[in-house]
């Protein structure tokens, strides 16, 4: 068996190295127009065709305000819009280009570029099985579409028809089928089913365990004869969003990666459906971050790779030790470990950990299951050395279990884990945060990409939640394309919801390849020290009442990418240079704007964020810019808190039916003390 795992980070992330705390930071609530987020590319669905490793691939964009399309990134490879099509219009779009020969087969993020913006992610498959193109006959119930094998399908359900394929086979011959939808973020819920030549039932699946809603089975022919495969959804719904990747041959059937979490450099197992171990991957040593990495293999039998992907972590690992589901067999924990890896084999295991404190400390376990892939609903538990319990979690709002308690004095202390409806099995896997007086950051945010105007401004609302640290931290953007820039500023101990605001200077360029790509934050002390992030998370924003039934993957995930929109209404500007104000006195800063000829109506300059993260004793008055400027005055009482700050500012405005509101870019204040 050969066993590969991809060296190649993708530049869709979960976590952050110790060196470099990436993308999520970035993500925020967009601060632009409603008629400019109107304009943002929006990806229905992709269409690949020969999206294999080092091919010559094809993709076709479904969507909406597709028209100036310049590429579809993913990372691996971009694509451009075939010769002779016409971008001068809003439909469909198809790209071509070359995939990397180092792609593995998964997951990948895909995103058109426009010269008006970068759309939110899609999801597209590389795979190495050979393409066939979906036909009319698919469609026809009776007959269906005859595909060799092996092959991969790749489409789109109508309501209510369903999709028929047709496979000939010899007697013994074992065919595979797996359908990935949901984990694309598709509205599709897939149900397989297989008919014998002689119409009889043979196989059907519906949900899997970790797999989102998606669907796999193997069958065996029991006599030779085309036998037919059909792929609906559950509620026999479709439409646009409605697609699917259907892969038909002869591989293993895999369950889960097992852990999901792992260590650079450390070794992740390929589980099959029925608890085995299909092969053993090592994760690379030298991953330059931590994000999620492909995990593929295939064995010499095999018509093609199967793939996975696991979430990877500079910080040390631990994996449960069978067996653990006594107290007095529990896996003794080392303080230093950052993560704790596991399984709930059966139903009704547990699993228990021996956490050993040498005096009295903090501690905060944090699960991470489903938000990985995983079914698992984490219960944790832990107890004092006297056998009494300390605390307990299940779920911490919309995430998985966190559970905080002080230790009160050295001792053992054990920690219980368990699944709160008592399931369990090969899936049922789980990951393990630990925050024994270690300090951390989270950081998340909900949005993935941000189309900043031309000559103008954007941001986006990054929260912040310190974990046993109640420090500053310096923001600074790592990687910005070449078109953009974002100034550094300090994020102070009381702030924990600020705006990252990011500004392109040339407001009459044109629209390139410098106006766009992936983009992470660096999180550090003032310093210069790096703070390690528990969670870098990304979450597209909520879906509006129109569409509340939009399907989102739960794939954690910390891609934020980049571009550049066409020119604001109006855009403001600020002398960069920190402000000094003496305790007791004022000091004034010049805000000044940039507009449209038809745009005179007065921009009202407002704080960005809640006063009270102001440092105590400041307080900054904005008001009505009429005109081309306005004095925005900074007052510090005789005992206001000496330091540096950073100062967000929003300039917002009204014209019949637009109410663009942009941000100031951000400067930096300093409060001196008195002579």
């Amino acid at each position: 068996m050969a066993v590969y795992c991809n060296s190649m980070r993708l530049l869709f992330h979960s976590f952050r190295s110790a060196a470099l705390i990436a993308l999520a930071p970035l993500l925020l609530a967009l601060c632009q127009t409603a008629p400019l987020v109107a304009q943002d590319p929006a990806i229905d669905r992709v269409e690949v065709n020969n999206f294999r490793p080092g091919q010559k691939g094809t993709a076709t964009v479904h969507g909406k305000q597709l028209n100036g399309a310049m590429s579809l990134w993913t990372p691996a490879g971009v694509l451009r819009p075939k010769e002779g099509t016409d971008v001068s219009k809003d439909q469909p779009v198809t790209f071509e280009g070359d995939l990397r020969a180092d792609a593995f087969t998964g997951i990948y993020p895909a995103r058109i570029v426009t010269n008006h913006g970068c759309s939110e992610a899609a999801w597209v498959i590389v795979d190495d099985l050979p393409p066939v193109a979906i036909t009319a006959e698919a469609d026809d119930r009776k007959s269906g579409q005859l595909v060799p094998l092996p092959s991969c399908v790749a489409g789109q359900l109508n309501p209510v028809v369903s999709k028929f394929f047709r496979v000939a086979l010899t007697a013994g011959q074992t065919v595979s089928a797996e359908v990935f939808a949901r984990r694309l973020s598709s509205e599709l819920d897939p149900v397989l089913r297989v008919t014998a030549p002689d119409g009889s039932e043979i196989a059907f699946r519906d949900d899997i365990p970790g797999a989102e809603g998606d669907t796999q089975l193997q069958f065996t022919a029991a006599t030779d004869g085309e036998y037919r495969i059909e792929l609906r959804d559950v509620r026999y719904s479709g439409g646009a969003r409605h697609f699917f990747h259907l892969r038909l041959g002869r591989f293993p059937l895999t369950s889960t990666p097992s852990p999901r979490i792992a260590q650079l450099g450390g070794k992740v197992s390929v589980i099959g459906t029925t608890g085995e171990s299909l092969g053993e991957a090592t994760l690379p040593a030298n991953d330059s971050g931590q994000g999620l990495i492909p995990v593929s293999f295939r064995t010499a039998e095999s018509d093609a790779s199967v793939f996975a992907t696991v979430t990877t972590t500079t910080g040390p690992s631990l994996a449960e030790t069978e067996p653990n589901n006594e107290q007095a067999q529990a896996t003794a924990v080392p303080l230093e470990s950052q993560f704790i890896t596991g399984t709930l084999q059966t139903k009704g295991d547990v699993d228990w950990y021996r956490i050993s404190a040498a005096d009295a400390m903090p501690l905060m376990v944090t699960a991470r299951t489903r938000e990985l892939g995983s079914p698992t609903d984490v219960l944790l538990e832990i107890y004092k050395p006297d056998g009494g319990k300390l605390a307990e979690n299940d779920d911490a709002g919309p995430r998985d279990a966190e559970l905080s308690a002080q230790l009160p004095a050295a001792g053992d202390y054990l920690l219980k884990v368990s699944e709160i409806a008592g399931r369990g099995g090969p899936e049922w896997t789980y990951s393990l945060e630990l925050f024994a007086n270690r300090k951390a950051v989270r950081v998340t945010a909900p949005a993935d990409r941000i189309n900043v105007p031309r000559g103008g401004s954007a941001g986006l609302q990054m929260t912040v939640r310190r974990i046993q640290y109640d420090g500053p931290l310096k923001v600074e953007a790592v990687g910005l394309p070449s078109a953009l820039s974002m100034t550094p500023f300090i994020l102070g101990s009381k702030q924990s919801t600020v705006p990252v605001v990011f500004t392109t200077a040339d407001a009459t360029a044109v629209s390139s390849d410098a106006d766009w790509g992936p983009a992470s934050l660096k999180l550090s002390s003032p310093d210069g020290s790096i703070m390690l992030s528990s969670d870098l998370q990304l979450a597209p924003p909520p879906p509006k009442k129109t569409d509340a039934e939009i399907f989102r993957s739960a794939r954690l995930r910390s891609d934020l990418f980049t571009a550049v929109a066409p020119a604001a209404p109006f855009s403001l500007q600020v002398d960069p240079a920190p402000i000094e104000v003496v305790q007791g006195a004022t000091a004034s800063i010049i805000i000044k704007s940039t507009r449209t000829a038809d745009w005179t109506v007065p921009i009202e300059i407002a704080l960005m964020t809640p006063a009270d993260q102001l440092p105590p004793g400041v307080t900054i008055a904005g008001g009505s810019m009429a005109a081309g400027e306005l004095a925005v005055t900074i007052t510090a009482t005789a005992d206001a808190t000496v330091g540096p700050f950073t100062v967000f500012l929003q300039g917002k405005s009204k014209k019949e039916k637009l109410e663009p509101v942009h941000p100031v870019p951000p400067f930096v204040v300093e409060i001196k003390p008195k002579p």
